[in-house]
C-alpha cells in the first residue's frame, strides 16, 4: 500500500499501535493467572506510550482528525484474530514466548515504518525515522529480556 501522506502514515501507525494495545489488554483479561502478566502490562505500556506519542504528531497534521474519525465510524465490528493468533502462536505459554512474539511484532513494525519513511520527504520522512528508531529501541529491550531469560 502506497501511503500518500503524513496524516495517513501517522494514522496507520495509531492503528497499529490501537491493534498491539487490544490484543495486550485482552491477553490480560484472559490469562489473568499466567505467569506472562508482568511482562503483558510492560509491554503494553510501551504499546500505550507509542500511541500517545503518535497521536499527538498526528494532532499537528492535516488530514489525521478526519481519517480518525472515519475509523471510529467504520468500527463497529471487533475481531478477535489477533488475540487467537498471539495464543496459536504460543506467546502466553511463557515470560520467554510472549518476548519472542513481542519482538517479533516489533520488527514488522519497523518494517513498515520505514517504509512510510522511504515513501515520504522532508519532515514526514524525518517523523517515521525517528518513529521506526524508537521502535528499534523497543525491540532491543525486547532483545535483552530474551537474553537475559536464555542465560
Amino acid at each position: 500500500m502506497q501511503v500518500r501522506s503524513t496524516a495517513e502514515a501517522l494514522f496507520i501507525a495509531c492503528e497499529m499501535e490501537k491493534r498491539a494495545i487490544r490484543l495486550y489488554e485482552r491477553a490480560l483479561a484472559i490469562f489473568a493467572d499466567g505467569s506472562c502478566q508482568e511482562a503483558i502490562r510492560a509491554i503494553l505500556a510501551d504499546e500505550r506510550h507509542h500511541l500517545a506519542r503518535f497521536s499527538e504528531m498526528g494532532g499537528k497534521t492535516p488530514g489525521f482528525e478526519r481519517a480518525q474519525l472515519l475509523s471510529a465510524q467504520a468500527t463497529g465490528v471487533l475481531f478477535s484474530g489477533g488475540l487467537v493468533e498471539a495464543q496459536r502462536k504460543g506467546a502466553f505459554d511463557s515470560v520467554l514466548r510472549l518476548y519472542q512474539y513481542a519482538a517479533d511484532e516489533e520488527q514488522n513494525a519497523i518494517a513498515r515504518y520505514g517504509e512510510y519513511a522511504a515513501q515520504l520527504d522532508g519532515p514526514a520522512s524525518a517523523a517515521f525515522r525517528q518513529i521506526e528508531m524508537e521502535e528499534t529501541g523497543h525491540l532491543l529491550k525486547l532483545k535483552e529480556m530474551i537474553r537475559a531469560l536464555n542465560a
